[in-house]
């Protein structure tokens, strides 16, 4: 196994094992006050006070978790990854949004807690600080425009390059490239012969920027510190 591959499963795993730990200890949080009841009562009476707090932390890395696990595998690309971030960052402006009229129902184990508005104004803040930072860590990818011809060449498309117009309209003749199209455009445009026939789209697909290639580990951790 490569130290890249290893890098990213002992991410994922301390990740996920965040998220999947507080879900369990929220489940088992009765019993556990009544454990530290017999063991340790200012311990108990803490806990208690921290019960929204626990809940909305174990909603939020339920969320964490599911973004961590679609942006890994080999598959993965800058299109798709400013998929999912520009997702996460419409779902964090929803919970937001939602929670701040007291309406719980992205937050299955906060709505079943006693949430006094100091705790709303609170979670709001925190989502709104979340927000923030998601849009200045990634702006890079958020910001990436992305031209439509990359993700399907055989649409109708404008396009003032008089040589990429060209070769767009030789490209949607090509009876035998619209089937292995259907394959995706990811490996529809690292297709070896793509360079050869058509240069002047392969260069605009795949270097400007390089929309299929991208630093996987170095993107993880980043993710990773960003919502500690």
């Amino acid at each position: 196994m490569t130290n890249t591959h290893q890098l990213l499963l002992h991410t994922e795993v301390r990740w996920l094992s965040k998220g999947l730990c507080l879900t369990r200890f929220f489940a088992l949080f009765e019993p556990i006050v009544e454990f530290l009841d017999t063991k340790d009562k200012i311990l108990k009476e803490n806990l208690m006070k921290r019960k929204t707090d626990i809940a909305y932390l174990t909603d939020l890395l339920t969320k964490f978790n599911m973004v961590n696990l679609q942006l890994q595998g080999d598959s993965l690309n800058l299109i798709k990854t400013k998929s999912i971030l520009s997702a996460f960052l419409a779902r964090v402006k929803l919970m937001k949004q939602n929670i701040g009229r007291g309406e719980f129902s992205q937050f299955p184990n906060l709505s079943q807690t006693s949430c006094q508005e100091d705790d709303v104004s609170t979670y709001v803040q925190h989502l709104n600080a979340l927000y923030s930072d998601f849009e200045s860590w990634f702006e890079d990818i958020l910001t990436m425009v992305i031209p439509p011809r990359i993700i399907n060449p055989y649409g109708d498309i404008e396009e003032t390059n008089v040589i990429i117009q060209e070769e767009l309209t030789e490209l949607s003749t090509n009876e035998e490239l619209k089937d292995q199209f259907k394959n995706g455009y990811q490996q529809f445009w690292l297709q070896n012969n793509i360079p050869v026939t058509y240069p002047a789209i392969q260069h605009d697909a795949l270097e400007q920027p390089a929309y299929f290639c991208m630093e996987q580990k170095n993107f993880v951790i980043r993710f990773e510190i960003l919502a500690k």
